[in-house]
């Protein structure tokens, strides 16, 4: 039943339905109901309601109603999802993540890592390793690789075998393919330190080496810092 077909029915009826100040709305299930009701009751026992056109009302009215149960349990499953992310990532404080980046943090002393990934094998994979500026400090050649994600790690060195100063660097990975070379994606690793909750849903995550991240920004969770919680990729 379409909202003139309701404004003309509450005019022959002479109706006082909460629909009858609000036209310009969606007609809801109860409005719905009552003056269908109300046009059984009034009709003309001589020229009754035609059996299609009921049959059609009432299909009216049960898609009305189901829309408005599907909408409920839409919700309820938004509410649900939102809660078990929000559980999610207060657990991630603490824990390192991989996400899709080629800059990696190099502390004073250890070294520097992440992971990449190839979409085929490939028999010579290299690792360039630049600076701030875009200087190459390290070339390596980490070998043979099958298709999948691969660890890769820098020990801090330059090609020279001298320590590199502490800050951010880039690094970039190859992989030959035939006789070219194409770039692999390259996921470097985070230290989750504080998590966010916004208005709404939004959640977001703070990092140690000073980014922004999103639930969705993250490929790899890794164990916490100190503990031996297994990683859980994604």
């Amino acid at each position: 039943m379409t909202t003139v077909q309701a404004a003309s029915l509450v005019d022959k009826f002479g109706l006082e339905t909460s629909a009858e100040n609000n036209f310009n709305k969606d007609l809801g299930q109860d409005e719905f109901l009552e003056i269908m009701m109300a046009q059984l009751k009034h009709q003309d026992p001589m020229k009754p309601m035609e059996n299609g056109e009921f049959l059609g009302q009432m299909a009216q009215f049960s898609t009305v109603s189901g829309i408005e149960e599907m909408q409920q349990s839409l919700e309820t499953m938004t509410s649900t999802f939102n809660s078990q992310q929000t559980l999610q990532s207060t657990q991630l404080v603490g824990h390192e993540v991989l996400v899709e980046n080629e800059t990696m943090s190099l502390e004073a002393d250890g070294s520097a890592g992440g992971s990449f990934e190839l979409d085929a094998t490939s028999g010579d994979v290299k690792m360039n390793i630049s600076d701030a500026s875009g200087k190459v400090v390290r070339q390596m050649s980490l070998g043979e690789f099958v298709s999948g994600r691969h660890d890769f790690s820098w020990d801090g060195l330059s090609d020279q075998g001298e320590r590199m100063p502490a800050g951010n660097y880039n690094v970039s990975i190859t992989a030959s393919d035939g006789e070219a070379f194409t770039s692999a994606t390259v996921l470097t690793s985070r230290i989750i330190d504080s998590v966010e909750f916004g208005s709404g849903s939004e959640t977001t995550l703070n990092t140690r080496q000073g980014d922004v991240l999103s639930m969705a920004d993250i490929r790899q969770i890794r164990q916490a810092v100190g503990s031996t919680t297994n990683s859980t990729e994604q």
